[in-house]
């Protein structure tokens, strides 16, 4: 094939396969939507998962407020349900004798999939782990009929992970304190684990652990809120046997305002550096009951990482009004999606805001870094984030329309800048995106290496040769997407970078 005809069709499948972040794709249901009816009056979904064959798994409760049941749903590519899976593609399970929640979801390298969740009774609450298997049968050999019960108190369980060894970690709280529980791999507690397989992280006043994180070392990272004079933000770490980590934050805890008033924390992730993210929302004003999104971040000991934000601190208002965060993920190339609702007037809806690693807003995602998205009129919530294979954007919640609840699933293209694959040149870009220059260092210093410069159209708009470090102006380029191509004797790579 001619190669500048291979070139101008890499432009072409690049500038169609890589729409503008944080833009609904509409391929997906009906204009990027999809709602689901899973059972009774109130559909609410809590946690969700994409697995690597694309497929959409969403988690919660559903049915009538005196009864709720746990379900799991799955969802194909295109947004239609996955008639395979379970019953025309529900799970719906009670699991105890009056309520079972679903409040998360993991998925094993086998394809087995985990679902974690409570009962409740209306006075007190068990932690129970759901094993079903790829098509939605339950994993008849794992606890009892796939399903285990564990009681430690009251408990309530938020999230769930999975080693790599296969234990199965629930993450959430006991009597008002931050708590674990691990599972082995049959389903049964693993007493090897904490005391007797729990583990609890007590702050002195009430904690509420809303997510946890598996660091590289095997290390795991609570994150969710604590209640003393006022609401903080709150994260604790554990070893890996279940005892209190005492090299993180003052016996293992830390707990800090990073306003003046009630600060929520509601996820966490760990960075590749061994750095952790919370996100959350804060509070700004009692009048309109105000709160902007939040993600601070921990430096590996627990205290403020300030080189992140603003003192460590990186912030989003999508509306001047409320903003509630739920969940929160780290993009393979290290920028931060927190994903929640916004009430603005009593119009809520769906929300998200993109940082950069530096902890400022990605001005190339949605307006100025930040998504709101309104479904028909409706009183929208987002509850979980994922991302699919091809890095966009799963958001699933649910949507309130005369009185009852359905699951709302909306999916947004992404695009997810730097080197991919099309490259085989060992080099780093940046800035990315750039305003007035960027850069170019190659590993490679032996050699040199023609640069050029496309638009989306193909149009050659620069074209320059470098040794080692190139700085090229970008200034009087217009804004938009641009592809770089490195070329010499033997090698050849195209990347993608932004003019702001």
């Amino acid at each position: 094939m001619n190669k500048l005809y291979s070139l101008v069709l890499l432009l072409a499948v690049t500038s169609l396969s890589y729409a503008q972040s944080g833009v609904l794709d509409t391929s997906f249901g009906t204009d990027g939507f999809v709602t689901t009816v899973v059972n009774g009056t109130y559909n609410y979904s809590k946690g969700s998962i994409v697995q690597p064959d694309g497929k959409i798994i969403v988690v919660g409760q559903a049915g009538e407020a005196s009864n709720y049941k746990a379900f799991a749903t799955r969802y194909n590519t295109d947004g239609t349900l996955d008639t395979s899976f379970g019953t025309n593609g529900s799970q719906v399970v009670a699991v105890g004798p009056v309520k079972s929640f679903a409040t998360d979801v993991a998925l094993q390298n086998d394809g087995k999939i985990v679902v974690s969740g409570y009962t409740w009774d209306n006075v007190t609450g068990d932690i129970f782990v759901i094993r079903f298997n790829a098509d939605g049968t339950f994993d008849n050999t794992f606890g009892t009929n796939g399903i285990s019960i564990a009681d430690n108190s009251t408990d309530v369980s938020e999230t769930v992970a999975i080693q790599n060894d296969g234990k199965i970690l629930v993450g959430g709280y006991t009597d008002d304190n931050f708590t674990v529980a691990r599972f082995n791999t049959d389903g049964t507690i693993d007493t090897s684990f904490g005391v007797n397989g729990w583990s609890m992280a007590q702050f002195g006043f009430p904690s509420y652990n809303r997510d946890l994180a598996l660091q590289a070392d095997g290390k795991i990272v609570l994150g969710g809120f604590a209640i003393g004079s006022v609401y903080q933000f709150a994260a604790a770490r554990l070893n890996a046997d279940g005892t209190i980590d005492n090299t993180f934050g003052t016996n293992g805890m830390v707990a800090f305002n990073i306003g003046s008033g009630n600060d929520f924390g509601e996820a966490v992730a760990v960075q590749d550096d061994g750095k952790i993210l919370i996100g959350g929302h804060k509070w700004i004003s009692n009048i309109g009951l105000k709160h902007d999104l939040a993600v601070v971040r921990l430096n590996a000991d627990g205290s403020l990482d300030t080189t992140y934000g603003t003192d460590g601190v990186a912030i989003a208002r999508i509306v001047d009004g409320s903003n509630y965060s739920d969940d929160m993920l780290i993009q393979s190339d290290g920028k931060v999606i927190i994903a929640g609702y916004t009430i603005l007037n009593n119009v809520y809806d769906l929300a998200m805001a993109r940082f950069n690693t530096d902890g400022s807003l990605d001005n190339t995602f949605g307006t100025d870094g930040m998504v709101s998205t309104d479904f028909n009129g409706r009183e929208d919530y987002a509850s979980a984030i994922a991302l699919q294979p091809d890095d966009k954007i799963i958001l699933a919640g649910n949507s309130f329309n005369s009185g009852a609840s359905d699951i709302l699933v909306a999916r947004y293209d992404n695009i997810i800048l730097g080197t991919d694959e099309f490259q085989n040149i060992d080099f780093r870009l940046y800035p990315n995106p750039a305003k007035e220059q960027i850069t170019i260092a190659l590993n490679d210093v032996s050699s040199n290496y023609e640069v050029t410069i496309f638009n989306v159209l193909g149009k050659k708009v620069y074209a320059s040769e470098i040794q080692k470090v190139g700085q090229i102006d970008v200034s009087g380029l217009a804004s938009g997407t641009y592809l770089v191509k490195l070329n010499s004797d033997s090698k050849s790579s195209v990347v993608r970078f932004v003019k702001q």
